[in-house]
């Protein structure tokens, strides 16, 4: 990857944008922009991974470690997981409850 990517998309308060930072092998780093809430999230390590959960009344991070298929999204929520791949590319799941 050479430039950050963003992504758009519905969030559980309104639009919300996901931009990738960086991308590298087994390494990945985004920030997450919901209304006035930020969130930065980052791993790197073999299989290493985040899920980001977003909620109209906050939400959070989780980063470290396989990250699996991770949690469902609930009603209202958002949920994003992404993980580092070894080739230098990463896996985003967005999913919307």
């Amino acid at each position: 990857m050479t430039d950050p990517v963003t992504i758009r998309f519905p969030g559980p308060g309104g639009p919300a944008t996901l931009s990738v930072t960086e991308v590298g092998p087994n390494r990945v780093a985004y920030t997450v922009t919901s209304g006035s809430n930020r969130s930065q999230a980052g791993a790197s390590g073999p299989g290493q991974g985040c899920v980001t959960v977003l909620r109209v009344n906050g939400g959070g991070n989780s980063c470290g470690g396989p990250v699996g298929a991770g949690p469902s999204a609930e009603p209202g929520s958002v949920v994003i997981r992404a993980v580092a791949g070894e080739d230098g590319t990463a896996l985003l799941r967005i999913v919307s409850g």
